[in-house]
Parts: structure tokens; C-alpha cells; sequence
């Protein structure tokens, strides 16, 4: 592993636990050359299945992206980021488990917006706004009469 600071590629382990969701393993490190700490983390590789988008293009699946648009969703609510990064394990998990090659993008739409509608209701709405492609008031109301009553 390169050294972050000093870029020197011998390091040390000085310790190795699992992250709070089973997924990765957090290293604590030293530099045996400027002798300064950091921690790197470990993620098993998965073969997750490629993403077919609403126009046809396939794309690899990318846990971050995912991640980065729920916590766009999440700006300013009182949600914590572990709750988010537990959250999108969940679905990375529930997704392995399918053992599917391809997964449409609705469909991952939709497990993401389930996911927020159980975290926060403004999450899920914020989400839906642009997963559900909503354009005016009438199809807003109609999202919020469906789940909301």
C-alpha cells in the first residue's frame, strides 16, 4: 500500500477490524519510511450485475453513485451518514443475493426509494422527484396521495 504522505509503497499493518457492517476491513497503517499513520479499507470485489439505463446503455454498478444520490436526498435532514452507508449495504447485499447479470435502473430506482421511504419521508420524496422523473405539481400529488394517503 502507497504511503498517502510521503508516497514510499512499504507499509505496516498495525491493525485490522471489521467495519461495523461485515463488508470491509479497516487497516491501520504506518509508513516505515516517514513513519506516519493511516487508515485504509478493504472491500471485497464483488461481480455485482451491470445497470441497463432507461435508454438502453449499460453501465457497471457503482455503490458510490448510489450512496452520493441518497445523501443528496438526505442533504440537511437530521439523518446520519451511517445510517445511509448501512443503508446502501443493504441493497448492495440484497443485489448479490439475486445473483441477476443485469438489473434495470427502475428497479434499482425503486429499492432505493423503499429504503428512503422507512429512513425519512422528505428523502424518499426528494428521490422520487427525480427517480420518477416528475415534472409538475399534478404528478407530485399523485406520488404523495399514493404513499402518503
Amino acid at each position: 500500500m502507497r504511503c498517502q504522505f510521503c508516497g514510499n509503497l512499504k507499509t505496516r499493518v498495525l491493525d485490522s477490524r471489521p467495519g461495523k457492517d461485515n463488508n470491509h476491513i479497516r487497516r491501520r497503517r504506518q509508513c516505515v519510511e516517514c513513519d506516519r499513520r493511516f487508515t485504509t479499507f478493504e472491500r471485497l470485489e464483488e461481480n455485482l450485475p451491470l445497470v441497463v439505463k432507461r435508454d438502453g446503455r449499460l453501465e457497471a454498478f457503482d455503490r458510490d453513485k448510489m450512496l452520493a444520490s441518497v445523501k443528496q436526498s438526505c442533504t440537511k435532514l437530521p439523518v446520519a451518514e451511517g445510517h445511509l452507508n448501512r443503508m446502501v449495504g443493504l441493497i448492495e447485499s440484497r443485489i448479490q443475493e439475486s445473483r441477476r447479470r443485469k438489473l434495470r435502473s427502475q428497479v434499482l430506482g425503486d429499492l432505493v426509494a423503499a429504503a428512503l421511504l422507512e429512513l425519512h419521508p422528505a428523502a424518499y420524496i426528494r428521490y422520487s422527484i427525480v427517480h420518477r422523473q416528475i415534472q409538475d405539481l399534478q404528478d407530485l400529488q399523485k406520488l404523495l396521495e399514493e404513499e402518503f394517503g
